[in-house]
């Protein structure tokens, strides 16, 4: 009887053995899925495609309910500035062409101020010295692409490395880029929703090794 078993499933198409496949890796994305710094996301879904200029791309988008909580809050349009209370008006006489009233600050040095300078005030060689060494010198820090990550950084790379990697079809084209996205709410693809919180961060895969390499957008 075992032996009969055994042909028997040898003989079940690989199609079948597939799908079934396919259907246990369902099951199991659809459950929460608890992230290093103990959030909790849902898989929403799985797309790829060609778009962008980038090669093959799968993008992995999750739903993470509380991500608003996570993520420095913003308000207000962006357009919103403070009115410069010191600014006086400006009055412009149309026959002469003569403007009258606050002007911008040109950068340049008044001349009078410089007759209240003293000998202490005037740099010596060595502060020159200094100074004509900073030129050219970066002024960003020494880690730039910290200042690009998104508060739950971390737990994106992880999402990349331990979850989406394992997901990737073999032996199916290898993407040349993986995306993840994350939204408080589901939302269909391309939609736009003003109060919804997004974030998406791109990893290169590199054709022979299957690791996230983070690409800063």
């Amino acid at each position: 009887m075992s032996g009969l078993a055994a042909i028997g499933f040898a003989l079940v198409p690989p199609a079948v053995l597939a799908g079934a496949a396919g259907a246990a890796l369902a099951q199991d994305a659809a459950g929460d899925i608890t992230l290093p710094s103990g959030a909790v996301v849902r898989w929403q879904e799985t797309r790829h495609d060609d778009a962008g200029g980038f090669g093959l791309t799968y993008r992995f988008r999750f739903v993470m309910p509380d991500l608003a909580q996570r993520v420095p809050a913003t308000s207000g349009p962006a357009t919103d500035f403070a009115d410069d209370e010191a600014r006086g008006p400006i009055e412009i006489d149309t026959e002469s062409g003569e403007t009258r009233g606050a002007e911008p600050d040109d950068g340049l040095i008044d001349p009078a101020a410089l007759e209240d300078l003293t000998e202490a005030d005037i740099p010596d060689e060595a502060d020159e010295q200094a100074a004509d060494a900073l030129i050219g010198e970066p002024v960003l820090p020494a880690a730039p692409d910290v200042l690009a990550q998104d508060p739950v950084h971390d737990d994106i790379v992880w999402l990349c490395e331990n979850w989406a990697l394992p997901r990737i079809a073999a032996p199916a084209p290898r993407p040349s880029q993986i995306i993840i996205s994350l939204s408080d709410r589901e939302l269909p693809f391309g939609a736009l929703d003003p109060e919804a919180v997004q974030l998406f961060e791109a990893f290169r895969l590199p054709p022979d090794r299957d690791v996230c390499e983070w690409e800063p957008w």
